[in-house]
């Protein structure tokens, strides 16, 4: 007797899809809900939402997502920040200011 997972759309929209996943067991051949809360994802149409979308659901729901999405995604991924700079190393700056007066 082992769990399976049922997974369901709950709200779609051309942005944004969230999906609630429950876990049944079968039980004299009937899948049964089991008592436990359903776990919720979202996932915006973006590259890496969609690349999300195709690792963890099952091909049903890809679908149907898809369908409505379409071929291309609605929202740009944020972008990562730039890295701080550097601080020179003061040693090294006093060096470079006494190589410039010396000219």
């Amino acid at each position: 007797m082992g769990t399976t997972k049922k997974s369901t759309i709950h709200r779609l929209t051309s942005d944004f899809v969230e999906i609630d996943t429950e876990q049944h067991v079968e039980v004299n051949g009937a899948q049964v809900k089991l008592d436990i809360p359903k776990h919720s994802t979202s996932y915006a149409n973006s590259r890496s939402g969609r690349e999300r979308l195709r690792v963890e659901q099952p091909e049903n729901i890809i679908a149907a997502v898809m369908a409505i999405w379409g071929d291309a995604p609605t929202i740009e991924d944020p972008k990562a920040p730039a890295p701080d700079p550097v601080p020179e190393d003061p040693a090294e700056e006093k060096l470079n200011e006494s190589q410039q007066t010396r000219k």
